[in-house]
């Protein structure tokens, strides 16, 4: 029989042992306990402050209006799908659930860990915390973007990742520069807009890059939600830094829709990837086989 060992994170080979079923349920379990620790946050805060009311004692010329955070309730419902697909016996024989697993649980657990931290105003912490989740999701988001260029596994199921770390890129932004306003780091108002004019720069960039390896037009559409926002709370008193935003919005829109439609030359790990996925397949199909028997 050949070997399934050369191919990346489990790709030909879905786990349907009890430990595999078990990091499955792990992963629902992590999902639902971290919307249940945000909205109770919410409801009983720690530290006797919400999230909103942290954030505004540590303003930045990039957080986005209030309105924008209103994405996680679309974050959350992505992820609670998702955890409810990847159980059902129907998925048993895809790759994705185990390989998304163990990062998409780990991210899950830190996520929930930060809104502890940043409510009891542990700000490096924090930082070191939200780097973390974004290393994960980067994991995350690459395995499921993967499978889903190969037809391995669904293309919505990508959407709660694509999603999950589009706004986590952007919070992480945040996060890193109220960490070095912490650490002592300052600049006059003039730098401060001009390295903010940069790190826009930087983010219509990352969501056009993204956009157009990963063929995804649902990451860069996030980072355009941010930065609409950050046009609507900053035009009135830093109106180049708003104007902008919106120009960052439009182009990292437009552009991010237009990449992600191309086609483009294949690279070598889509080509592997390939293979991997055809494998799986016949993995699948004589499973289906000993199981009709």
């Amino acid at each position: 029989m050949p070997t399934t060992a050369h191919y990346p994170d489990n790709y030909a080979a879905p786990d349907t042992s009890a430990v595999g079923w078990l990091w499955r349920w792990l992963t629902a379990a992590s999902i639902f306990g971290n919307i249940f620790l945000n909205y109770y946050s919410n409801t009983r805060p720690f530290n006797g402050q919400t999230m909103g009311e942290v954030s505004a004692r540590y303003p930045t010329l990039l957080t986005p209006a209030g309105y924008a955070f209103s994405i996680w309730g679309l974050i959350f419902l992505g992820l609670a799908v998702y955890a409810v697909w990847q159980l059902l016996p129907a998925q048993s024989r895809l790759s994705l659930p185990t390989a998304l697993a163990k990062p998409l649980t780990l991210a899950n657990v830190a996520t929930a860990g930060w809104v502890v931290l940043f409510a009891y105003e542990e700000i490096l912490p924090s930082v070191g915390l939200m780097v973390l989740i974004l290393a994960l999701l980067m994991v995350v988001y690459g395995r499921a973007r993967r499978r889903i260029f190969v037809d391995a596994a669904p293309a919505w199921v990508g959407v709660p990742f694509s999603l999950f770390m589009g706004w986590i890129s952007v919070a992480s932004v945040i996060n890193i520069t109220i960490g070095l306003r912490e650490l002592g780091w300052q600049t006059a108002d003039g730098m401060s807009i001009t390295l903010t004019l940069g790190l826009l720069a930087v983010v219509v960039a990352l969501g056009l890059f993204i956009s157009r390896v990963f063929r995804d037009m649902v990451y860069p559409l996030v980072l355009a939600w941010a930065l609409v926002a950050i046009w609507v709370v900053r035009l009135r008193e830093v109106p180049e830094l708003g104007w902008a935003a919106l120009a960052g919005a439009v182009i990292v829109a437009v552009l991010g829709i237009v990449f992600s439609r191309q086609g483009g030359r294949k690279t070598p790990w889509q080509i592997r990837d390939e293979a991997a996925a055809a494998r799986e397949a016949e993995i699948a199909a004589s499973r289906s086989m000993s199981a009709g028997e």
